[in-house]
C-alpha cells in the first residue's frame, strides 16, 4: 500500500477515534479504572502508543492530527468527540433525575445509573467504529477496484479476479478502521483520557497494522486456492485480456 493510502486509511480511523473518545472516557469512569492500578495503566499506555506511532512512522510517515491532516478529518473528529461526550453526560443525567426520585438505596441507584452510563457509551463507540468502518469500505474498495481494473487490462488478472481483489481490499479496509477505532477507545476505557493526538495515533497506527496483518493474511490464502486452467490456456474465471 503507498504512503497516501495509508495516510488516508489512518485518518478515519484517527479521526473516528477521537470521535468516540468522550464515549471512551465515560467506560472508564464507569468501570475501567478499577481494573489496572496507575503504574499498570501508564505502562500499558506508553507501549501501545509507541508501537502504534512506529507503525505510522513507518508506513504513513508524517501523518498527526494538526497541520499535515486534513480540515475534513479535524472537523470531524471534533465535532464526534463532543456529541457523543454530551450524549453520554445527557442520559448519565436523565438516569441520575430518575433515580433521586425513587425510593430505595444510593447504592442501588448509583449502580443503576453506572450500568446506564456504560451502555449508552458503548453504543457510541460502536456506532463510532461502525462508521468508520463503512467509510473504510468504501475507500479500500475504491481503491481495489482501480487495482484490479488496471491489473485486468495489463493481462495480470482475470475478470474474476479483479472482482475478487475489489472485494478483499474492501472488507479488509472496513475491519481495519473499525478495529482501530476500537483499539484506541479501548485504551481509553482501560488507562483513562488521553490526549487528542494520542488517541488519534493509536486509531491511525491500529488501522494501518491491521490492514498489513489481513492483506498478508488474505495473501497467504489466495495463494493456497488451486487455479483450474481452462482448454484455451486462460484461467478459470475470466479473460485473460
Amino acid at each position: 500500500m503507498s504512503s497516501r493510502r495509508n495516510k488516508i486509511l489512518g485518518s478515519i480511523a484517527g479521526s473516528g477515534a477521537v470521535a468516540v473518545r468522550g464515549a471512551a472516557e465515560a467506560l472508564f469512569s464507569a468501570a475501567g479504572k478499577g481494573l489496572l492500578d496507575e503504574g499498570a495503566r501508564e505502562g500499558l499506555r506508553r507501549a501501545m502508543v509507541e508501537n502504534t506511532t512506529a507503525v505510522v512512522d513507518t508506513f504513513a510517515p508524517g501523518l498527526a492530527l494538526g497541520p499535515q491532516a486534513t480540515a475534513a478529518a479535524k472537523i470531524i473528529a471534533d465535532q464526534g468527540g463532543k456529541q457523543a461526550g454530551a450524549l453520554v453526560a445527557r442520559e448519565a443525567a436523565r438516569q441520575a433525575g430518575q433515580a433521586a426520585l425513587a425510593d430505595g438505596a444510593s447504592a442501588a441507584a448509583a449502580r443503576a445509573l453506572a450500568r446506564e452510563a456504560m451502555k449508552t457509551a458503548g453504543r457510541e463507540v460502536l456506532k463510532g467504529a461502525g462508521k468508520a468502518a463503512g467509510i473504510g469500505f468504501v475507500i479500500d474498495g475504491a481503491f481495489g477496484a482501480y487495482e484490479g481494473v488496471t491489473a485486468y487490462r495489463r493481462g495480470e488478472m482475470t475478470r474474476k479476479g479483479a472482482l475478487t481483489h475489489a472485494a478483499q481490499e474492501a472488507s479488509t479496509g472496513a475491519v481495519a478502521t473499525g478495529a482501530g477505532v476500537l483499539l484506541a477507545a479501548g485504551l481509553v476505557a482501560v488507562t483513562g483520557g488521553a490526549a487528542a493526538p494520542v488517541v488519534f495515533a493509536v486509531g491511525a497506527g491500529g488501522a494501518i497494522g491491521a490492514k498489513q496483518i489481513l492483506r498478508r493474511l488474505v495473501s497467504r490464502a489466495s495463494s493456497k486456492i488451486p487455479v483450474r486452467t481452462a482448454p484455451d490456456g486462460v484461467p478459470d474465471g475470466g479473460q485473460a485480456g
